[in-house]
Formats: structure tokens, C-alpha cells, sequence
């Protein structure tokens, strides 16, 4: 089958070897390395003291005098995008609609009160700047983000969602970081090595972009393609938090899946710009997977880190490397490992263009990324060629088989309907696992409590489905995670120890700061590792989510994805009354973790298994200049809702959920409206989640969560909301919403089996 060609026509990139891509490229091929000592007066705590820095004037020369006031991560980002957006030659005709943006974070953004941005608050912003109201997604795979954001976006536009994907990453230097890996003992007392002395890494900073659009597109509007992205892989290792599967299976496993997502071969491989961070553990598995991929043409195949020259980016890496990969196809040159002694040259047996670039005429480029919480990404860049028939994307029918809820209400599903069908509610209530342990005990008792939660809700709902699967075919069961801040305890339990001694820092702690290492340890302990990525949005996480599960089945990666979303409350309850809706009612945080089995219908019949409901369409609209209400109206405006009896709304109990009501009361008249909050309390991502299972389990048994408290609604009449479990009906489709707030809306379209 071969798809619509994704081609790239612009890139951008700032970092610690360059400004922009042409002073960037300049100095990979001379050989000149960015890494310098670190100055700043704090970082005198570290014997290791060697970054990958970026000058202050490089970032506000590049900005107009609006945007030198912004954080440190959004000036490395407006840099780098506009850039990209400038090379690409975009132009104010192409609409905000049809133009998109993935961003790849590691690290969440430090605001002056010493808490975080939301993860997607940095996306929001390039977003604004650059008039993009087209997906929005924020994926935080650690130092695989910006290769998998490049992956991403190429489904945006095989699904037909933009005509134009920004994809990239950006990441700062911070203090905080760089004592985690300092306590990891990973830092290098000097400039980096990889591949010869791997002697520790080097941290760096910086942002990339690329402009990702179907060629015929590109050609259509006169623009150059600089490299067609041919594949991509996704895998887990299912390994450990920090450390990479000794063995390299999980990277191995990221490039076969690329380059079968490519149609190619590993004889088509001309270069490959390698991770290389410099550490032992990760040169020495990397070097496998050249040996495991190429067999006896492992040494004949190039391969680089560009790390030698700018340290490692984080979230940044994966774009900083496609960057260079794009350059290398446009120049038909490999840029170096710089850092090799003769000695090192002498002893390598791989080819790691050691100190000095080569000419090399070159067709294929891989550029692997692998990262904490076992996450690995491949890409796959051609030199791109001309107009050819395609083949769209083949529809795929979906259905959730399986449901696996963690919440104060109770946990699994059996005991959620069983409160929802008595109208029963725990706002602000923690779940309880206590006499439960869903992993083995030596891993269970080391896991923080996001951790716990989400593996319970993986289980519960596999359960729920019941798969039994062969050893084999877990190899293919795909995992997205959905969160929107990750772990809360892990992250002030990390910052905590950094503020009390910078020199000992609380490293389990700071093993789970990732926001991906709950779905890594998902993986780990289920023993999955097919395709893994995880989502940051918001509340609006777990629909994009689930949009990319849908993807994954459709583009033919797997046939079973499991969707887990997970958030812990940011501070105790106060005991708030929530009646989503109403005017009097409050808000309250909660803790939860709920899962869903995504299945294709095919083999959800080929075993057997009796569906929930179909996933019959989503659509998520992107804030612009519109107000809320706009917004959520443009997200049901994109999807069939003749017939929906049901909307389970994203309402928490506050202010936006007026505008949330009132554009549902006008766009589906017919429809009872209801939320999940109301059962609950506000938890995040996993609110998205519940609202999914919730809408499904009614959509099977014809009960709801009903709003018991609603007297004097924000919008429409009582009668137009749910406020009995039992519903007249049961529905055939249902309406299901979610919300990040001046960010990103959703909807996603249910239906009856």
C-alpha cells in the first residue's frame, strides 16, 4: 500500500552549534563542537560542568520586541518555527485551520511562583504567534519527543486533518535537570564522546522545527521539498526507567518499524544519525542495534551523533537530529562524531565518521532516538522524487472492548456502574488499591502512586476485554499515555531534594519527572512493546489519545492499542460541592486513573470479544482568536451528529462550563447533557478518559452519570440535562467532550454495536 508522500519543505534550528540551519550545517561540517563550561554562579555545585549552551543574544536578535519578554522555552521556540515557517515559504493564504503544530517536551516549564506551565502552554503559545488553530498535540516521550513529533504529524496529514504540520522540539537548560542526571552519575567531566570515549553525556539546550505537508501539496503551492519522510517506529522496551534494554530490542524494533512503514530495506540505507549520547549504557546498546538492523553491513554503514556537538537537547533532541538528517540528504554529506582519538578510530569497528564530515551520495537516512521510560523513535527521510499515485489511508472500523476505571468511585468497572447506576459520588476522593497488587511485588512497592494507578487501570481494563494474548502479539499491543502534569508526588518529592542539596538529588524521584514514565512502566509491566507514545494536553489529553490509538490500528501498527490516562490532584480537596453546570457549583481536584482497550473490530470479532462501542469519528479544534464557546462549537461543527442522544460533556464545575453548555444546547438540541466531574471531581486527563468509558458503558446499558444537584443551570433548562442514572433510552450514539481551556477542544463520536 503505498500512502500519500509527506515530504519536508522547511526546517529551523537553534542550538548550541548554530542560530539558524545555515550556521548550524557550517559548523557540523567543520567539525566545530558548541559544548562549553557552564558559567552560571549555581552550577558550581556539580564537578561536571560542560553544556551545550545557547547565547542569549542569539534567541532575542531573532525576535521581534514583543516576544523578548516571553519564557526562555517560548523564545527558543518562536526562534526555531519561524524559521522553519520562513525556508518553507508559508504565507498568510494558507488557512489556521488546515495548518497544524506537534511539539516534542521533555521538561516542563518553570514559572516565576516556583510551580510549572501546563506541558502544552509553550505549543500554545508558537501556536498563537503563528495564527495555527489546526491539531495541536503535545507529545513528551522524553529525548524521543521530537522524532516522534515528526511521526505524528505525518498522520496528520494521511488522515487529512492540516495541509501543513509544524512538528518539532524545544528544551532549556535547567538547574533542576541537570542535577537529576548529575545524580545519575551520566554527566561528562568534559566535552562528550560518543561512540569512542562514552564516558558520560553533556546536556544541552535549544529548538527544532520542521515543516512537514503532502507533496502534492508542496509542489501545488511552488514550494521545494527538502526530504520525504518515508516511515517512521514507535516501540517500548519495557525494560527500566532510566536504563536501555542492554540488548537493543526495543531500538532494533523502532527501525525495522520504520522501514517497513518506508516499504524499504536495510540495504537501502545510506546513513544513519545516530543517538550516540555519550553514555556507556547507550553506546554500548547501540551499537547492537547496528549490529542486530544491518548484520555484516553494520561497519559499512555511516553513522554519526551530532551530540558530540550541541550535548543533549531533551525533548529537542529528536527534531535537532532530523534537522541534520535533512541537511545531510540536501548536501549528500554525513557530518562527524567528533571526539575520537586515534586510538578510538583504531579500536572502532563500526564506521562512525569520526572528526571529519564526508561526501557521500546518499538516498536514505534513519535518525533513531531512544529515551527515558523506554520509549524509542525511528525516522525514516528519502530524497524525495516526483508526483505518484497513492493509496489513501484505509478507514478502519474501532471499538473499545475493553474499560478499566481507578477512581474514588471504585475501581474497575463493575464497581464504577454500580455507583453511577445509585447515583453515588466521591469528589475529591483518593482511589484505594490497598490489598491489590497488579504488578510483581519487588516493582510495585519502588513505584510512585501515578504509576500504581495507571498499571491497575491497564490491567482492569485487559481484563475487562478479556485478552489473552500469546507472549508473541504483545510485541504489537501499543500503549499511549495520556496526563496532563505527569506525577505529583515525584516531581515535588525531585524538587524538594534539589532545593534541600543539589548533590543529592532523590533519583527514583527524578526517574519519574518524565511525564512518559508512567506509560513506560504500563509497558514494563504488562510486557508490551509494540508502538508507545504519551500525550500532554491537558484535560483534553486522553481524546488525542485516543485519536492516535485510532491511527496507530488504521495505518495497520497494531491491532490492539491500550489508551491510559492518569493525573493525581494538585493539593487536597476542600470538600467542594461539583454540579457541573450549574452556577453554584465549585471545583474540586481529584486523583484517577482510567484506561481503554482500543481493538480493531476485525479482530475484537476474530476472538470473540463483545464491544462497548464503535468509535465512529473525533475532531478537536484549536483556540484561536474565537472565545471558548466558538471553540467548542467548532469542534462539534466537524462531526455527524444526527442522532446523538447522549453528550457527556468536560465540564468541571467552573466558569468555562457555560460556554461548554450553551454551544452543546444549540448545536445538538436533542441530546441530554451530562458530565463525568460531577462523580469525581476535576482529575486531569483521567476526566477525559472517564467521560469515554462512561459514555460507552452507556451507550451498552442505557445508565449515565446524572447531575444531582442541578437547580439553576448555566445554560438551558433542567430538562435538558441528565439528572437520573437510569436514561428513557439507551442511547445509539453518544457525544463525548473533552477540554484543555483556551487551548484545544474535542469531540468524539460513539456509537451503539
Amino acid at each position: 500500500m503505498a500512502l500519500r508522500p509527506v515530504v519536508i519543505t522547511g526546517v529551523g534550528v537553534i542550538c548550541a552549534a548554530g542560530r539558524d540551519p545555515e550556521e548550524f550545517w557550517a559548523r557540523l561540517t567543520a567539525g566545530a563542537g558548541g559544548i562549553t563550561a557552564v558559567e552560571d554562579e549555581r552550577f558550581a555545585a556539580f564537578e561536571a560542568r560542560f553544556a551545550g549552551q545557547v547565547p542569549d543574544e542569539w534567541i532575542d536578535a531573532q525576535l521581534p520586541a514583543e516576544d523578548t519578554g516571553l519564557d526562555r522555552t517560548a523564545r527558543l521556540a518562536l526562534v526555531a518555527a519561524r524559521q522553519a515557517v520562513t525556508w518553507a515559504g508559508l504565507g498568510a493564504d494558507l488557512p489556521g485551520d488546515r495548518f497544524g503544530l506537534v511539539l516534542g517536551k521533555c521538561q516542563a516549564t518553570p514559572t516565576a511562583a516556583g510551580g510549572y506551565q501546563p506541558m502544552h502552554a509553550t505549543g500554545d503559545v508558537v501556536a498563537g504567534k503563528l495564527g495555527m488553530t489546526g491539531p495541536r498535540i503535545l507529545v513528551s516521550t522524553a529525548c524521543a519527543a521530537g522524532g516522534n513529533a515528526v511521526g505524528l504529524a505525518k498522520d496528520k496529514i494521511l488522515t487529512g486533518e492540516a495541509d501543513v504540520v509544524l512538528a518539532g522540539g524545544v528544551d532549556p537548560l535547567l538547574f533542576g535537570t541537570y542535577a537529576g542526571f548529575a545524580g545519575l552519575h551520566a554527566l561528562s567531566t568534559r566535552p562528550c564522546g560518543p561512540y569512542s570515549r562514552s564516558d558520560g553525556l553533556n546536556l544541552g539546550e535549544g529548538a527544532a522545527f520542521l515543516v512537514v505537508e503532502a507533496l502534492d501539496h508542496a509542489l501545488a503551492r511552488g514550494a521545494e521539498p527538502l526530504a520525504e519522510v518515508a516511515g517512521y517506529g514507535l516501540s517500548a522496551d519495557a525494560y527500566h526507567a532510566t536504563a536501555p534494554d542492554p540488548t537493543g530490542r526495543g531500538g532494533i524494533t523502532a527501525m525495522r518499524r520504520a522501514l517497513a512503514d518506508a516499504g524499504l530495506d536495510t540495504d537501502a540505507v545510506d546513513y544513519v544519525n545516530g543517538h550516540g549520547t555519550g553514555t556507556p549504557a547507550n553506546d554500548s546498546m547501540e551499537k547492537k542495534v547496528m549490529r542486530a538492523v544491518f548484520g555484516e553491513r553494520a561497519p559499512q554503514v555511516p553513522t554519526s551523533s551530532i551530540k558530540s556537538f550541541v550535548g543533549h537537547t531533551l525533548g529537542a533532541a529528536g527534531a535537532v537530529e532530523a534537522v541534520a538528517s535533512v541537511l545531510a540528504l540536501r548536501t549528500a554529506t554525513a557530518p562527524p562524531t567528533i571526539g575520537f582519538t586515534d586510538e578510538a578510530i583504531a579500536e572502532s569497528t563500526l564506521d562512525f565518521v569520526p572528526n571529519a564530515a564526508r561526501p557521500l551520495p546518499m538516498d536514505v537516512v534513519v535518525s533513531n532516538n531512544y529515551a527515558f521510560g523506554g520509549n524509542n523513535a525511528s525516522l525514516v527521510l528519502r530524497r524525495p522524487g516526483g508526483l505518484r499515485e497513492y493509496d489513501d489511508l484505509p478507514a478502519a472500523d474501532v471499538v473499545l472492548t475493553g474499560l478499566g476505571p481507578v477512581t474514588g468511585l471504585g475501581t474497575g468497572i463493575a464497581e464504577v456502574a454500580e455507583a453511577v447506576a445509585n447515583g453515588r459520588t466521591a469528589v475529591g476522593t483518593e482511589p484505594s488499591l490497598e490489598g491489590r497488587t497488579f504488578a510483581p511485588r519487588s516493582l510495585w512497592r519502588h513505584m510512585n502512586n501515578l504509576s500504581r494507578m495507571a498499571i491497575a487501570a491497564s490491567r482492569l481494563a485487559w481484563e475487562d476485554a478479556g485478552l489473552k494474548l500469546p507472549r508473541t502479539a504483545l510485541d504489537n499491543v501499543g500503549v499511549v499515555f495520556a496526563t496532563a502534569a505527569g506525577s505529583v508526588e515525584s516531581t515535588g518529592g525531585f524538587d524538594e531534594s534539589v532545593l534541600a542539596n543539589p548533590n543529592k538529588p532523590a533519583v527514583l524521584s527524578f526517574s519519574n519527572v518524565v511525564l512518559n514514565a508512567t506509560g513506560g512502566a504500563v509497558c514494563q509491566t504488562l510486557g508490551l512493546r509494540g508502538p508507545t507514545t504519551t500525550i500532554c494536553n491537558g484535560n483534553a489529553s486522553a481524546s488525542i489519545a485516543l485519536d492516535c490509538a485510532v491511527e496507530t490500528i488504521r495505518a495497520g501498527k497494531a491491532d490492539v492499542v491500550i489508551v491510559v490516562a492518569a493525573d493525581e490532584a494538585p493539593r487536597p480537596g476542600d470538600g467542594a460541592q461539583v454540579d457541573p453546570y450549574d452556577r453554584n457549583s465549585g471545583e474540586a481536584p481529584a486523583s484517577a486513573s482510567v484506561a481503554l482497550v482500543v481493538e480493531s473490530a476485525a479482530h475484537a470479532a476474530a476472538r470473540g470479544a463483545t464491544p462497548y462501542a464503535r468509535v465512529m469519528g473525533s475532531a478537536h479544534a484549536s483556540a484561536g482568536a474565537d472565545d471558548e464557546r466558538s471553540l467548542v462549537e467548532r469542534s462539534i461543527a466537524a462531526l455527524p451528529t444526527e442522532g446523538v442522544d447522549l453528550v457527556v460533556g468536560a465540564a468541571t464545575g467552573g466558569p468555562t462550563d457555560e460556554a461548554e453548555a450553551s454551544a452543546v444546547l444549540g448545536a445538538v438540541p436533542s441530546a441530554r447533557l451530562t458530565a463525568t466531574a460531577g462523580l469525581t471531581g476535576d482529575a486531569g486527563a483521567a476526566t477525559g478518559a472517564l467521560n469515554l468509558a462512561l459514555a460507552a458503558l452507556a451507550l451498552r446499558d442505557g445508565v449515565a452519570p446524572a447531575i444531582t444537584g442541578l437547580d439553576d443551570p448555566r445554560a438551558g433548562a433542567v430538562e435538558s440535562y441528565v439528572t437520573k442514572p437510569e436514561l428513557p433510552t439507551t442511547p445509539a450514539k453518544a457525544l463525548v467532550l473533552s477540554a484543555a481551556p483556551g487551548s484545544v477542544r474535542g469531540g468524539t463520536l460513539l456509537g451503539a454495536v
